[in-house]
């Protein structure tokens, strides 16, 4: 009882004195806190950037959280004594059903309990396939679900941004860590398109808060030129901007090439001039297709003709955003990358394969054939009346954006054309 009395205080204490020492690092800010409870159960479930995101939770959130962890992470001593502090549950591969005892029991005796629903670690910086955990524990306990969104966390050491976790220099100061608290979800409404949605729209809010202040809508990127874009598209182009900076397809501090004569680049003001100065990323405009390694090419139609006749594009990334971008292409070693753009936002991207972190990793898709690419972090879809979806958030208009007709979003958040059999995969 003691040693039980000792380590809760000790937990307390580290909770406090670390959650200040956090929040002052990276000036968390919670959308939203009212939807927390001060007391009483609820599951809680966030996307999965970082290795600290255990320690970002904590800190926005102002009562205790239990964590539900797979034990693979206690190698490491500090995650060990996290564990034990915090007293949170580790999940054994293969072997739930004790972990999820542990998890309805702790719900049942009044704990925050926080599990991260897709069961890894993202490498692409988008939402993963959600796992039926979450959505079991919810239901056999009887406790409210609230999805949430870690915004501000892709590109720290922490996450797999740049192809690797840790052993990379940070950019400088951290950015801002918004946490996001959708509406609470009651426990026989649970599924696992309800607790996407939820953590779409979280992830929507959270990017709006970064962008609320006023200076964003006054504010032009420098390269733009004579182009001025109307007062109300102002604040929507550095959303956009900053939504493609959070996924693994263009790279921060890293150049991309455009081609002189294609007008596509120019019609996607967010990719071709927020983007690059939020990121510190160049802009190589040519007037022909090289072959350069490893170089990665943004552009449509014209772009898609001139890689065509291309003897060998070993290497080359074509992000493709032109009308037939669905279509493959034949140039050996061109890793082409279909995405989505409707009226100049961008709303998906093909990526390459992240690398797996570990040789035991689970393997994580960055591209899917016959699909424009993963959802873009900031959009949320909603269906209209007769179906249709449209995209929601702060890069889109206030009635949304309408997607093609009869397209859809899978399981693993790869945007699919109405054509497509991925539906039932």
């Amino acid at each position: 009882m003691m040693m039980a009395t000792i380590r809760r205080l000790l937990g307390d204490f580290i909770r406090c004195s670390g959650g200040m020492v956090i929040r002052w690092i990276y000036q968390i800010q919670v959308v939203h806190p009212e939807r927390l409870p001060a007391k009483g159960a609820a599951l809680l479930l966030p996307n999965h950037v970082s290795f600290a995101d255990g320690f970002f939770l904590s800190a926005a959130c102002r009562v205790p959280v239990r964590f539900v962890m797979d034990e693979t992470y206690a190698a490491s001593p500090a995650v060990r004594l996290f564990i034990q502090i915090f007293e949170t549950v580790t999940i054994r591969i293969g072997q739930p059903r004790e972990a999820i005892r542990i998890a309805i029991n702790a719900l049942k005796g009044g704990d925050l309990v926080c599990l991260f629903p897709e069961g890894q670690l993202t490498r692409t910086g988008t939402l993963s396939e959600l796992q039926r955990g979450g959505e079991l524990i919810a239901k056999k306990a009887g406790h409210p679900v609230i999805p949430l969104w870690c915004d501000g966390v892709w590109g720290s050491i922490f996450s797999f941004e740049r192809g690797r976790f840790f052993h990379k220099r940070p950019y400088g100061k951290p950015r801002k860590i918004f946490v996001s608290i959708a509406p609470a979800v009651s426990p026989d409404e649970v599924n696992l398109e309800t607790l996407r949605n939820g953590m779409l729209e979280a992830s929507a809010s959270a990017i709006a808060k970064r962008f609320e202040p006023s200076c964003w809508e006054k504010r032009t990127p420098r390269q733009m030129g004579t182009i001025r874009p109307d007062a109300s598209a102002g604040r929507r182009i550095w959303v956009n901007g900053y939504q493609i900076g959070q996924v693994n397809a263009l790279q921060r501090r890293q150049p991309f090439c455009v081609l002189t004569n294609d007008p596509t680049p120019l019609e996607l003001l967010g990719l071709r001039f927020a983007f690059p100065e939020l990121f510190a990323a160049t802009v190589v405009t040519r007037d022909v297709v090289d072959s350069q390694p490893s170089a990665s090419w943004v552009g449509g139609d014209r772009l898609r003709e001139a890689l065509t006749h291309c003897k060998s594009a070993e290497g080359t990334v074509f992000y493709d955003f032109g009308s037939r971008a669905l279509e493959s292409i034949a140039p050996p070693g061109l890793i082409h990358c279909p995405c989505l753009a409707i009226a100049g936002m961008v709303i998906s991207m093909s990526m390459p394969d992240p690398p797996k972190a570990a040789t035991d990793a689970s393997p994580q898709l960055g591209s899917k054939t016959g699909t424009w690419g993963k959802l873009l972090p900031g959009w949320c879809l909603q269906p209209s009346a007769d179906g249709r979806l449209w995209a929601h958030g702060p890069a889109a208009p206030p009635d949304g954006i309408a997607l093609p007709a009869g397209c859809f979003l899978d399981p693993q958040g790869f945007l699919t054309p109405a054509s497509s059999n991925s539906k039932n995969e």
